[in-house]
């Protein structure tokens, strides 16, 4: 994705304040670590991926209430599998 951003103030002393510490070479680099940080901070896309799972698990269950899918036993999948589970 290419953006053009314009930033001013604490922002860009903040962007530039992360260049001179050598922690990003490019403006680009620092809104980077930015947002990697925000992430680790808020696991944001930790918490999309499990809503993604959930809503799967939600389309996989409508499934198998209609017939479309059926649920197998550990023993009937262990078979099907060929494959032991502990």
């Amino acid at each position: 994705m290419n953006m053009n951003v314009k930033l001013g103030g604490v922002p860009e002393k903040i962007m530039d304040g992360a260049i001179l510490a050598g922690l990003a070479r490019t403006k680009t680099s620092a809104i980077i670590l930015g947002l990697m940080e925000l992430d680790n901070k808020y696991r944001l896309l930790e918490r999309m991926e499990d809503e993604e799972d959930a809503q799967e698990a939600r389309r996989i269950m409508a499934e198998v209430r209609s017939g479309k899918q059926k649920l197998l036993s550990q023993k009937e999948f262990e078979k099907k599998a060929r494959m032991k589970i502990r």
